[in-house]
């Protein structure tokens, strides 16, 4: 790929997309904060560039909250491209096939994996304990409220997440050929992802609202579920806490999100200074 974001009278036309992915590329797990640099870098950003925030989580969530007030996004690829939302409006939605759903939720629940999702700041889920031990490490330490999985059956749901290894999600992939289940950069859990979504779709239909195309992208990431973001891009930027597919995948590979990763990516190709 060019590495370079093109420049002729014909192209500064388009929009330029500056997107993220939140968890480990913006937000540092370790510390539960978005680095100042990164902070920084946008704000420096923000008057040539959409900023985009693309990610596997619902960002209309309460723990979500620190991040939309932080970044202020243009426009947000949510659920892996299920919703999509710019200027205040949503673009797109998608909600899993009941029978998909009750048939995942029910295959974990007799396999004793943990199949979970959230709607309106409660968590349904197949495995309680294992659910609240990941949310307090990745997600928010306060406790929260948790429902049995099957409850969920009969609502419109967008998504659902794995809380487990590598042969859980191995498992989901062989038993429904309909998804995918890339992992999380920590490898403690992955996403559950319908074949026809993905990050990069979901771009792909924010480009069109923009009236722009990949060539005016540049996206930082490093989990499973951003590798087709990663390699859509015309910069494709992996952190240095990226897995290695990603890293592989990537134009560049930056620094970790708590190093920053961010800052020192933009500052590399001469966008930002000192």
């Amino acid at each position: 790929m060019n590495q370079q974001i093109s420049k002729s009278k014909e192209d500064a036309k388009l929009e330029k997309l500056l997107c993220f992915d939140y968890d480990m590329t913006l937000l540092d797990h370790a510390t539960g904060t978005i680095p100042e640099s990164a902070q920084r870098a946008i704000r420096l950003l923000r008057p040539e560039w959409k900023i985009i925030i693309a990610t596997g989580r619902d960002m209309h969530q309460p723990e979500s909250d620190y991040g939309i007030k932080t970044v202020h996004p243009d426009a947000i690829v949510e659920m892996n491209g299920a919703r999509i939302c710019a200027d205040g409006k949503v673009l797109y939605e998608y909600f899993l096939p009941q029978k998909l759903m009750r048939q995942i939720i029910r295959f974990g629940r007799e396999k004793g994996l943990c199949i979970s999702c959230i709607l309106d700041n409660v968590y349904y889920t197949t495995a309680p304990q294992r659910l609240q031990e990941f949310v307090n490490t990745c997600v928010r330490k306060d406790a929260v409220q948790v429902r049995p999985a099957e409850e969920v059956f009969g609502k419109r749901v967008s998504a659902l997440t794995l809380v487990g290894e590598q042969k859980d999600a191995r498992l989901l992939e062989e038993h429904f050929s309909e998804v995918r289940v890339p992992l999380f950069a920590k490898k403690r859990g992955a996403d559950i992802i319908p074949k026809t979504l993905s990050k990069a779709e979901g771009m792909r239909q924010l480009l069109k609202h923009y009236g722009s195309d990949f060539s005016h992208v540049i996206f930082f990431g490093d989990s499973g579920n951003d590798l087709e973001l990663i390699q859509a891009a015309q910069l494709g930027i992996a952190m240095g806490n990226a897995i290695p597919p990603v890293k592989e995948a990537a134009n560049y590979v930056t620094s970790a999100v708590g190093e920053n990763g961010v800052w020192n990516a933009l500052f590399h190709f001469q966008l930002i200074h000192e």
